[in-house]
């Protein structure tokens, strides 16, 4: 039997959980459902994980590693001092603790601080420097699509063979039994709506998402804009909307659980992506994967999970978006076309394969040198 034992950082499984919880959380469910390759598996955490956050009869080892101080404080301390003695240290988001002498797989969800530095504050620098440390002191680096691979190994100055795509999954959406209950309790029950998810960022054109909502009531397509998803930065969206006189064409309803966001996926008439830069693009395969038809940008990784199943546009010019939301509506052989499309394709992507080609990742890196 093997003594290998592995360590997980899982502070991203307290609070709100964005895309980064996500991606944890589908990985331990699916290590919860096989054998695994280690002896012991140990999560450590600040504090007590929620309730509900690992499945009944989880094989982990749960370890409360209190600190005080700020999050990064706690893993460049306390989980440094408690995991010196795994076999290899998994970090899930992009930084290992700097303390840290044993060996560890760190996932770099993107490059995106080394390609667009222009899209963050000066302040930011020093998390993009921690991001290049981790990676370059890492037994291996695990990312979700090789066109982040290529940027990593570009930007950071890595060796391809210590840097793995491993894509993300899609299939894990509830199966819709309460929908037209949700749609209701979003005050969404009789509205056509175009639907966006995800982090609010720049990058993302949110602002454009507005204007185009604008050109589409003009063009007497009175579909409601439904922006889902955390507003750090908190954008003046819905002063904009209400300058372009649709402040009730668009719904800013912030974050939602995993329930009301696959309900909204399927009761979209459209899913729209406009992001500049995405190391995965985790929304556009959930969205194909509820058979929604979704347009996006020509660029990233965007290109390579879409593989030919959404309408793909060269930038997010609200004209454009516009346009191509309309075709999509009003042409029903291409919307048709792009539902089965994408239905297919996001059935090439799942949190089994995620979860047994990280584990790969983790006993290579603990076996190695």
């Amino acid at each position: 039997m093997s003594r290998l034992t592995v360590g997980i950082d899982t502070h991203r499984l307290i609070g709100a959980q964005g895309g980064v919880g996500r991606y944890l959380r589908e990985l331990l469910w699916a290590w919860a459902r096989r054998p695994l390759p280690f002896a012991r598996v140990r999560l450590y955490c600040p504090r007590p994980l929620p309730e509900g956050t690992l499945p009944e009869g989880h094989p982990y080892d749960v370890r409360v590693t209190r600190g005080t101080g700020p999050i990064g404080v706690w893993q460049h301390t306390s989980l440094a001092r408690a995991a010196r003695a795994d076999s290899v240290l998994f970090c899930p988001s992009y930084v290992a603790p700097l303390t840290f002498r044993g060996k560890f797989v760190v996932t770099v969800h993107d490059a995106i601080h080394e390609v667009m530095p222009e899209a963050f504050p000066r302040r930011d620098r020093y998390r993009a420097l921690l991001y290049r440390h981790s990676a370059r002191r890492a037994a291996l680096v695990v990312t979700g699509s090789e066109a982040a691979r290529r940027d990593l190994i570009h930007h950071y100055g890595l060796p391809a063979t210590r840097v793995r795509a491993i894509p993300l999954g899609a299939d894990a959406l509830p199966v819709g039994t309460d929908d037209a209950c949700v749609r209701a309790s979003l005050g969404l029950a009789a509205t056509p709506f175009v639907l966006f998810v995800g982090k609010f960022t720049r990058r993302r054109r949110l602002m454009e998402l507005v204007e185009m909502t604008a050109k589409l009531e003009a063009a007497g397509r009175p579909h409601a804009l439904v922006l889902v998803g955390d507003d750090p930065h908190g954008f003046p969206l819905a002063e904009r909307a209400r300058e372009l006189g649709i402040a009730d064409r668009v719904r800013i309803l912030g974050p939602l659980d995993d329930h009301e966001v696959a309900a909204l996926y399927r009761a979209a008439d459209v899913f729209i992506y406009p992001s500049e830069y995405e190391g995965f693009g985790l929304p556009v395969v959930e969205a194909m994967a509820a058979g929604t038809p979704v347009v996006t940008l020509d660029n990233t990784s965007l290109v390579e999970i879409a593989g030919g199943a959404a309408v793909l546009l060269p930038d997010a010019n609200p004209l454009k978006m516009a346009a191509a939301v309309e075709d999509v509506l009003d042409d029903t052989t291409l919307r048709a076309d792009l539902i089965a499309r994408g239905r297919r394709r996001a059935r090439g992507y799942t949190w089994s394969a995620t979860a047994d080609a990280t584990l790969a990742a983790l006993q290579d890196a603990a076996e190695g040198p």
